[in-house]
């Protein structure tokens, strides 16, 4: 028997069109920004929605069509495909029992199917059945045959939408700028932190602007900038591990970093990246990824972790049928903190860090400041009130600053030319100071701060931390050069030491190699002015013992005595074109013999 609301006829007028509230708390929601048509665009003729919920006509007695209500609201917003244009589906509006809309994708070949378990994502967001008979075929019905004009660009990662940066999608389902943009697939709990909280005034006040006077905390909150420029700017993620015993600040960093995007728990666990990782790097694209403990994840995953994270790319899968499934792609700065630096950590494991994840993944010491992680305690009595008053601001206010960035940086996009610029005039000018190398690990590190130190001023520029100009660019740079004086510092004697034990061997073992290059022989490929010593990866364990030879050889780089072949590695092969000889590694003749080669 069908109850009576649900056989009567709509109220006159309101048939096909549905209105919306205005707002949903402080910021218009995805839903109501998407839908700017009435709800009858492509909907079948025998369908309607009410404020109520969708009728659809049926016989009634005699030749009467009656409007008979099937389900609770919904609106089909329209059609939706992935760039590459797999991955069609229907963009679907449902509304709860308590009156909240809910977003979510049906792919394509579920509506196809027109049958009731293709409703199972709408009941699991709160759609309701009426009361009448077939009414979930009917909703199946009206998903298949529902086809608006609208179409919806669908993405499998928040941040950038497409290459011209029109538009930009948050946690919360929000676009800045242009184009309808539907996620999916993303980490529900890390799209769920980022939400806002407070405003933006009372954010600059009470969580940026302390941050002045503490490098740090500069240094911090400037790379939680950077994840809109990495893509812009055509650079690659990574970031900086912040190193130091506990309760001395390092969790304060994270937070006031984080509070950029999102709320405080949008500081994630190293743990959780034993396997959600790419589902956590897709959910922080263009924004920042926050990792809290090194400790908890397994030391010999860490390594592989740190490659994944700043080479953007997860892994390829297969999917039951055979076919690769789509490899998820990210682009995200990286601000991790442990008790041990990556290097230790993977040490506690039996791994040994390459220099690659070494430049991915900045080691900062974070507990050796006046107080701790802190330079200045803006009033407060000691470290641990400065750390809690910074923590409790960050959950008052928070999730502001990040949006109103981009939407500032979507009014520049042409100073992009201008923000390489400034990029390259850092590093020449540091570079300058402490008198560098030409080393190209160096060099790269030095351009993860000045990255940093570009979105901090750009963030002051826009009105957004309260700093005077140059307070993050005099933080990066302080901060990298303490960076390069420990790495100096532990590795020099090291170096040293390498290169000391191959002068030895060299020298009291001179016939068993080959000196080519100046006036010994045969040159190499373009280095006709000085002799090289041909070292093999074997002749290398020999004179180092059980140090593996590729570490032994960037001791050799470092030093500034290696020579390599392209982008071939720090290893080529002898001679000119000729495949069947082997790799092997050249050393400047001068520094292990004496000699110019002649």
């Amino acid at each position: 028997m069908t109850e009576q609301s649900s056989t009567l006829r709509p109220a006159a007028g309101a048939a096909n069109i549905f209105t919306f509230p205005g707002r949903v708390g402080e910021q218009a929601s995805s839903v109501l920004r998407g839908i700017t048509k009435p709800a009858s665009d492509g909907m079948p003729s025998d369908f309607s929605l009410a404020t109520d919920g969708i009728y659809q006509l049926r016989p009634g007695e005699g030749e009467d069509l009656l409007p008979v209500r099937i389900c609770s609201p919904l609106i089909v917003q329209g059609i939706c495909s992935r760039p590459n244009g797999g991955g069609w589906g229907r963009v679907v509006a449902v509304e709860d029992p308590d009156g909240k809309w809910h977003e979510l994708i049906l792919d394509a070949r579920d509506v196809s199917r027109r049958s009731a378990s293709s409703l199972n994502a709408l009941f699991d967001q709160g759609l309701e059945l009426a009361p009448v008979e077939k009414a979930a075929q009917s909703v199946a019905e009206l998903l298949a045959n529902w086809r608006p004009d609208t179409r919806y660009l669908r993405s499998d990662r928040l941040g950038w939408a497409d290459p011209s940066f029109s538009a930009f999608t948050l946690g919360n389902g929000h676009v800045l700028g242009d184009g309808l943009v539907m996620t999916d697939a993303i980490s529900g709990d890390i799209a769920a932190s980022m939400h806002a909280k407070g405003k933006l005034v009372d954010w600059r006040a009470a969580v940026a602007q302390p941050c002045d006077g503490n490098p740090l905390m500069v240094l911090a909150l400037s790379h939680a900038f950077t994840g809109p420029l990495l893509s812009f700017l055509g650079r690659d993620g990574g970031g900086f591990h912040l190193r130091g015993v506990s309760s001395r600040g390092k969790s304060t960093l994270l937070g006031v970093a984080a509070s950029v995007w999102g709320a405080p728990s949008f500081v994630q666990s190293w743990r959780s990246t034993d396997n959600g990782i790419e589902g956590i790097a897709a959910a922080c694209n263009d924004s920042l990824l926050v990792l809290d403990e090194l400790h908890q994840v397994e030391p010999r995953a860490a390594g592989d972790i740190v490659y994944m994270l700043a080479n953007g790319r997860g892994k390829n899968r297969m999917s039951s049928n055979g076919k690769a499934q789509p490899t998820r792609r990210w682009n995200v700065p990286v601000l991790s903190s442990g008790e041990l630096s990556l290097e230790e950590h993977m040490a506690s494991g039996g791994r040994t860090m390459y220099a690659g994840q070494d430049i991915r993944l900045i080691d900062l010491v974070a507990d050796a400041r006046r107080y701790g992680a802190f330079d200045c305690l803006h009033g407060e009595p000691d470290g641990r009130a400065f750390a809690e008053r910074m923590q409790r601001a960050g959950r008052e206010t928070y999730g502001v600053a990040g949006p109103v960035f981009v939407e500032a940086l979507m009014k520049n996009l042409d100073k992009r030319d201008t923000f390489t610029r400034l990029v390259d005039s850092f590093c020449r000018e540091w570079g300058t100071k402490a008198d560098l190398p030409p080393d190209g690990q160096i060099q790269r590190v030095m351009a993860r701060f000045a990255l940093s130190a570009l979105a901090g001023e750009t963030a002051t520029k826009f009105g957004l931390t309260g700093w005077r100009v140059g307070t993050a660019r005099s933080a990066a740079f302080e901060l990298f050069m303490g960076w390069l004086d420990a790495r100096d510092g532990s590795t020099r004697a090291e170096i040293d030491s390498a290169v000391e034990r191959s002068k030895d061997y060299v020298s009291r073992n001179l016939e068993r190699f080959q000196l080519l290059g100046g006036s010994a022989g045969e040159p190499l490929d373009g280095w006709r002015d000085e002799a090289w010593v041909y070292i093999q990866p074997e002749c290398w364990k020999v004179i180092h013992g059980a140090k593996d030879p590729l570490e032994a050889a960037r001791l050799h780089q470092a030093s500034g005595l290696l020579r390599t072949q392209g982008a071939s590695g720090l290893q080529f092969r002898m001679g000119r074109e000729v495949q069947d000889r082997p790799r092997v590694y050249a050393v400047r003749a001068s520094a292990l013999i004496g000699t110019t080669g002649s």
